[in-house]
């Protein structure tokens, strides 16, 4: 019993890999919105594989939707779903799914859902931003658990967040910020370009810069690990394509690497 909980919680770490992808951002000087070309245009939609040590347990997609309307007014959209494979799902099924509303230039966020099934837990959450009252409406459907907290102008929810910073001109040395809030909490987050490198995923060689979040109050298996380490090389170019990610912490190490346009994601 001892061992199948270990892997529950093994499990159970890995799957916040894809969300920890969006949680550090902001800018250190002022922007007028995205360079020409952008980063990322409607119809984006980028795979990626999760493992743990040398196994591949689940994978994960980052996609930009089509703009859609929110109140009469045009917003961006943006989608997030994680899965465990199926040869996995007897240990610990994950099917989680997050979607953020923006505004155009992703200049705040507007509206951020979650639906999380991870083992027995379920957990629908809805926030929205109030940015002239400053304020963020959380609320967990089915527990009827509501919130509000107080936010900083220009807040970035934890899908929009790393699309925002994948805007910005990124350089070595470089200390990025800004305001985030999940709906719970609110706080500004950091992220440091610490170099640049080339890096082999998946069979394909990218040039990358590395970025360091700082990893303050980010909770979950990393507060509880006191020399964890999360690194994440996005692509060089305009468009800062995320291309891998890894992390250290007292269950183990985990990756979250780029799947090839052409390859056809694994679900056994």
């Amino acid at each position: 019993m001892q061992g199948r909980e270990k892997r529950r919680t093994i499990l159970k770490a890995l799957l916040v890999v894809p969300v920890l992808l969006h949680r550090s951002f902001g800018q250190e000087a002022e922007v007028s919105g995205p360079k020409a070309p952008p980063a990322f245009e409607p119809g984006e939609k980028l795979h990626y594989s999760l493992g743990w040590q040398f196994l591949t347990v689940g994978s994960a997609t980052l996609e930009v939707l089509p703009d859609t309307e929110l109140n009469g007014k045009p917003v961006r959209s943006f989608l997030l779903t994680a899965r465990t494979r199926k040869s996995i799902d007897h240990l610990f099924k994950v099917r989680d799914r997050l979607s953020s509303l923006t505004e155009l230039d992703l200049s705040r966020s507007l509206r951020f859902e979650k639906k999380q099934r991870e083992g027995k837990t379920k957990r629908d959450v809805v926030v929205t931003y109030d940015e002239a009252g400053k304020t963020a409406f959380y609320e967990e459907k089915l527990k009827g658990k509501k919130q509000e907290t107080i936010i900083l102008p220009g807040s970035q929810d934890p899908l929009s967040a790393f699309y925002f910073v994948r805007m910005q001109e990124l350089e070595v040395g470089k200390v990025i910020k800004g305001p985030f809030t999940d709906g719970k909490k609110s706080k500004m987050a950091l992220v440091k370009v610490a170099a640049r490198e080339r890096k082999k995923v998946n069979g394909r060689k990218y040039d990358t810069f590395k970025l360091l979040p700082d990893l303050k109050d980010m909770g979950g298996v990393f507060e509880k690990s006191k020399k964890a380490k999360l690194e994440i090389w996005v692509t060089a170019d305009h468009r800062h394509i995320p291309v891998m990610m890894k992390s250290k912490v007292a269950v183990g190490s985990f990756t979250c690497e780029l799947i090839p346009a052409e390859t056809k994601p694994e679900s056994k």
